[in-house]
């Protein structure tokens, strides 16, 4: 039997409350304690001989408070779910008003709103050829949610471990997974000492599904808002951004340059067996969130720069059980969901409906980030 529980409506507030649930005793057990569990780490992404990795890939709007922070906006109402029946984008959503974006305050995270509706995830036809697991295309319909413009950068990550006193699992266990030819465990790597340069604009890296949810749930009790990971049907919704090919900015992958970090040849200097896309984004590790063109909607870096986790558990054929509204995998093994490709994914995976997975929520690496989501 299938063992992957699709969670929908009424049922995603009690997902937040078991997911505080199980997360504010493990913090307080971190602070207290300084200790936790560990066990060994392993990933799904292979390690092929060119060097890149490759997958079996009501918020009724803020409150005005003083500070940094743009003041309250009107949420949206819901796009209404209308089927075109042709197998594209039900709606094609406008981007989100430019006044649709809050600062919070604790973290400086800017969240753009994005309006419910409806639209066909997974991979068109002329992406089956990469992988069965993006299939079968089918329609699924969200409510409106807030979305990290931005990924999660050490900056804001900082705030986080300063104020709430969590410790990392790679600086728990000593260790993170970095590539230097091949993919391996390197001592000492964690977020603060990813292997590269990096400064408070980049994105963290080096942190696992257990250190972005804790992030989360610290957020949450924070600002008193439901902050969670997008789910995978979210994101997917927000990197499309109401376009319908294979790329939010077209098909042709040698584009990517001008609005993502990717394995490309500037990175080929570094590593010159890679596979790369046939154009210079300027970095060969991660660059600075925003340093890139933004979706339709505004959102920076949702292909390229880290791959990013969501908050579902992997299942290859979810999308043959997922419910129409509001999909959520939560039951059915160890493995988590990345979303988005990385600096170091050369084109197959820098595609919105690619999908891959970590064999563990505890692994880490030096490509792998996170943004947070705001329910409604």
């Amino acid at each position: 039997m299938f063992n992957a529980l699709p969670l929908t409506g009424s049922m995603r507030g009690l997902k937040r409350t078991l997911r505080m649930r199980r997360w504010f005793p493990v913090l307080a057990l971190m602070v207290v304690l300084g200790a936790g569990g560990s066990w060994w780490l392993g990933s799904s992404r292979t390690q092929l001989p060119e060097g890149l990795e490759r997958h079996a890939g009501t918020l009724a709007g803020p409150p005005a408070e003083s500070g940094d922070h743009q003041a309250a906006v009107p949420v949206p109402a819901p796009a209404s779910a209308l089927s075109d029946g042709q197998g594209g984008t039900d709606r094609a959503p406008g981007p989100p008003p430019a006044s649709s974006i809050w600062r919070e305050p604790l973290t400086g995270m800017e969240f753009v709103w994005v309006t419910g509706g409806c639209f066909w995830m997974g991979g068109a036809t002329a992406e089956t050829r990469w992988d069965k697991d993006e299939i079968p295309r089918h329609k699924v319909c969200l409510d409106g949610f807030w979305l990290g413009r931005f990924e999660v950068t050490r900056g804001q990550f900082r705030i986080f471990l300063d104020r709430g006193g969590y410790v990392t699992d790679a600086e728990r266990e000593g260790y993170a997974w970095a590539y230097a030819g091949k993919w391996e465990q390197k001592p000492g790597f964690s977020w603060r000492h990813p292997g590269f340069a990096q400064d408070e604009n980049h994105p963290v890296v080096n942190v696992s599904w257990h250190d972005a949810q804790a992030m989360a749930a610290w957020l949450e009790a924070e600002s008193r808002r439901p902050v969670a990971l997008p789910t995978e049907a979210q994101w997917e919704y927000a990197c499309r951004a109401g376009t319908e090919g294979v790329r939010f900015w077209g098909d042709p992958p040698d584009s990517a340059c001008a609005f993502a970090n990717v394995a490309d040849r500037t990175a080929a200097r570094e590593f010159p067996a890679w596979i790369v896309h046939s154009c210079a984004d300027g970095a060969v590790f991660t660059a600075a969130v925003g340093s890139y063109t933004a979706n339709p909607w505004g959102f920076h870096d949702m292909l390229g720069n880290v791959w990013e986790w969501c908050e579902d558990v992997y299942q290859a054929d979810a999308y043959a059980h997922h419910a129409l509204n509001n999909p959520l995998m939560v039951k059915g093994g160890r493995e988590r969901v990345v979303r988005g490709g990385s600096w170091y994914s050369r084109p197959e995976s820098v595609r919105c409906a690619d999908r891959d997975r970590l064999r563990e929520p505890s692994r880490r690496s030096h490509d792998q980030g996170f943004r947070l989501a705001i329910e409604r």
